[in-house]
């Protein structure tokens, strides 16, 4: 089975409710205060973040930080062969 990694889908899931709040990459990663970069990597699935970035992330989206971290539980459980 060919599944995301937890990391894909949480930049995956970050790139949906930044696009669905009609913000572009340089304008969230300025409110997340990180840069463009940093962010895209993220959204890429090619970087490793920590709480406090992701913290930053979804306080700059106005969205609890558990809606981000529940894409990556989804592409654990996807993972595992469960359900959630």
């Amino acid at each position: 089975m060919n599944t995301a990694s937890p990391l894909s889908k949480l930049g995956r899931r970050v790139r949906a409710l930044r696009e669905g709040a009609g913000l572009g990459l340089e304008a969230l990663a300025a409110r997340a205060g990180m840069t463009a970069a940093a962010l895209a990597a993220v959204e890429a699935g090619a970087a490793e973040i920590d709480y406090l970035a992701l913290r930053r992330i979804a306080g700059a989206l106005g969205r609890p930080v558990a809606e981000l971290l529940a894409a990556m539980d989804e592409a654990r459980a996807e993972e595992d062969g469960s359900d959630g």
